[in-house]
């Protein structure tokens, strides 16, 4: 049976070698906060009071667009009885305290941050309140039940005081070990609060990202890697490139080539007269459709492990129909490419950067140039888009060697090219749909899928910074190969579904390959939702039955994904396009939160037109429903371009794609009416971020089928 991320990680008191390390996942003992000052209130990690009575929070998950800004800045808000708009909020440092209950490590990925931080930060803000109104009650010698707190001031029947009066009195108090959180009844910003907090820095250029941070005399610097994965430099000349203007140095770094100059423009213009010899590459012969032809080899000549298995496979009677389903690597292809700005010293490395996981981050770095982690400063700011790729540390490392091995402080900057040819991808992945009918009943759901493991690579970097720094990395690659065969994120959304048949099973079969594959938004869900709710699709027209009505009918009463899919067609007007337009629909829950998707195409000359996109979603409580909006279409866009366009293809070991030229975004002319709709609860918040995306592809591809009788089964979309 599958484990999950966080019951692999629990349990691993790690067995490697006949070695048995038992480690403490709190993490470590209490640290100062990097954001300390003797004068402030600072209760706690998440929020501080200043002096001047400025209410400040330190947001320790990136915003990269998805308004964790304002959601946090919201819940601390609703505690403190302030306007969001009255709060500081900083980027955060590296601290113990904001380390993922989840991933254990400081991270943003999951569509977690909200969902895990609902109680966390109002907990922390009713904490800072409890002082300030005890304070008060203490300063204006009347009970606390005569006070009350509105916008950074104590007010009482008499007057107000601000909160600079209090904060002496304040910090004298003990922490109360108990606070009552509001009820949601009683929620003035909660579910109401709709202006974007960053948004207004954004558009006018004040907001800082990455490629703005500036230091004094900082180099620009540009690498160039070899183009097959895992190769590296054999050897190079650059005496052309240094007689260039403005370049000051190149230089080998860890088997790339470095070049700085005074600008961007400057070394990446030399870069192109670096004369380079390569070693070869361990992937030399391997590509995207030699790995296809093994997953599919592998479908038949491994059993693989069993994920789930519900009722009894004698239950699965009558003809069997199986279909088999493929999709692509894909790219992340961030707005903002990789950079990061370093400055080594004798004392320690500091960065700007916009990143992830700075926790990962300050591990990869310490082991890459020496230094303790305790000597690493990593400063964060805005990210010009996410989508999982900088849960990474590798353009940090990069940066920070490049400045250790230079001597002069650097800012290294990716291109879009270096962007797309050394990306982690979105995995390929393969699987057999299969089911079996009786009398025009579906008598089982079964699936097998053949995917690389993403939690295989990627579980060393959390083990590394969470374990003891003294263990060999060998180790953490041997972790990593423990939790690979059971990676949850390969079958997620195939698994543990809402839907009920007779005998249901999955199981995973994992393709060992070394081209680099991380998160990519929805990560699992991306390619597994296309694959179940196509076949779904296929199931209803095998059986006579309309799409909705057949997904009802397996669906139980009591079901999330029935309440959203009910909306959705009566939203859509489904069964009633408009002349010449033809519908699909797909619904699917990732992250805790379900949505359905409806989707309009006609199809004319060969070419998929898509008219509009109606969405319904329930992620409980929306912190700021706007924003919930705001992501339902991202999403959908997002989708939207991979499953028409999105598409990276492997050739001796080399990515083909280079930039938006052959890796095709969605553009604006391209882009659907859409509509979103939310059903809202009482319940806790979940995640938005990504569950968005998965519908879409299915939807699609449902209703192309609808339109021309194509069976789609490969993804980007192509009509034969």
């Amino acid at each position: 049976m599958g484990i999950s991320r966080r019951a692999f990680l629990k349990s691993s008191a790690v067995v490697g070698g006949g070695l048995a390390i038992g480690f403490n996942l709190s993490g470590c003992a209490k640290a100062q906060y990097p954001h300390y000052s003797a004068a402030d209130l600072q209760p706690n990690a998440f929020l501080q009071v200043t002096p001047s009575g400025e209410v400040i929070l330190q947001l320790h998950k990136s915003e990269m667009g998805q308004g964790v800004y304002t959601g946090m800045a919201t819940m601390a808000a609703e505690e403190l009885n302030m306007a969001p708009a009255l709060i500081t909020v900083q980027q955060a440092e590296f601290h113990p305290d904001f380390r993922d209950p989840e991933f254990y490590v400081m991270i943003t990925g999951g569509s977690s941050s909200i969902k895990l931080n609902y109680v966390v930060v109002r907990e922390a803000a009713a904490t800072v309140a409890a002082l300030l109104k005890a304070a008060a009650a203490q300063h204006l010698s009347l009970p606390e039940s005569a006070l009350n707190l509105k916008d950074g001031k104590a007010v009482h029947a008499g007057g107000e005081v601000g909160f600079a009066s209090l904060i002496e009195i304040a910090r004298s108090l003990p922490s109360p070990k108990q606070v009552t959180l509001k009820s949601p009844q009683d929620f003035q910003y909660i579910g109401r609060y709709n202006k974007r907090l960053d948004a207004l820095a954004k558009v006018t250029g004040k907001a800082t990202f990455g490629l703005d941070v500036q230091y004094p005399n900082a180099l620009t610097a540009v690498l160039l890697r070899c183009p097959q994965f895992g190769g590296k430099v054999q050897s190079f000349d650059a005496s052309l490139a240094l007689t260039k203007s403005g370049v000051k140095s190149v230089i080998e770094v860890d088997g790339a080539v470095a070049v700085l100059a005074d600008t961007y423009w400057q070394a990446r213009q030399a870069a192109a007269a670096v004369k380079l010899v390569w070693g070869k590459s361990p992937l030399t012969g391997i590509s995207s459709d030699s790995l296809r032809a093994e997953r599919h080899q592998l479908l038949v000549s491994e059993e693989g492990n069993n994920v789930e298995e519900k009722g009894e496979s004698s239950a699965a009677v009558g003809e069997r129909f199986e279909a088999v389903y493929d999709v692509p690597y894909l790219a992340h292809a961030t707005m903002e490419p990789m950079n990061a700005l370093a400055v080594v010293t004798a004392q320690g490395v500091e960065v700007w950067t916009g990143n992830q996981s700075p926790d990962i981050a300050l591990s990869e770095i310490a082991d890459a140039t020496g230094f303790k982690r305790e000597q690493i400063r990593i400063h964060n700011q805005m990210l010009g888009g996410g989508f999982g790729r900088r849960i990474m540390p590798d353009y940090l490392v990069e940066a920070a060697r490049v400045a250790q091995l230079s001597g002069s402080p650097v800012k290294l900057v990716w291109s879009r090219e270096d962007d797309m040819r050394a990306d982690f991808y979105r995995p390929n992945a393969t699987v057999a749909m299969a089911a079996t009918i009786a009398n025009n009943k579906v008598s089982s759901l079964q699936a097998k899928v053949v995917a690389p493991s993403i939690l295989g690579g990627f579980v060393q970097y959390v083990t590394n910074t969470i374990l003891p720094q003294w263990l060999p990395n060998g180790l953490h690659k041997q972790i990593g190969g423990l939790a690979a065969d059971t990676d949850p994120s390969a079958s997620e959304g195939l698994a543990h579904s809402d839907y009920e048949f007779p005998y249901m099973r999955t199981d995973y079969v994992m393709q060992k390959t070394s081209i680099p594959i991380g998160y990519w938004r929805s990560v699992g869900h991306s390619q597994n939702a296309f694959f179940m709710e196509s076949f779904i699709d296929e199931l209803a027209n095998r059986t006579a039955q309309d799409p909705i009505a057949f997904r009802l009918a397996h669906l139980a009463k009591d079901s999330r994904r029935r309440k959203v899919l009910e909306l959705a067609a009566a939203k859509a007007d489904w069964g009633n396009p408009p002349a010449g337009q033809f519908q699909g629909v797909a619904v699917h829950e990732s992250f805790s939160t379900v949505v359905a998707e409806i989707v309009n195409v006609s199809v004319a000359d060969g070419k998929i037109k898509v008219h509009k996109v109606v969405c319904v979603v329930e992620c409980g409580m929306a912190i700021n429903p706007d924003i919930v909006t705001m992501q339902m279409e991202s999403g959908i866009v997002f989708g939207l371009t991979a499953a028409l366009k999105g598409e990276i293809t492997v050739v001796d070991g080399a990515v083909q794609q280079s930039n938006f030229h052959d890796y095709e975004m969605l553009r604006m002319n391209e882009s659907p009416e859409i509509e979103v709709y939310r059903i809202d609860t009482a319940a806790a918040p979940t995640g938005v971020g990504e569950p968005g995306v998965p519908p879409l592809a299915p939807a699609l591809a449902n209703a192309v089928f609808a339109a021309t009788g194509q069976r789609l089964r490969q993804l980007p979309l192509r009509l034969a």
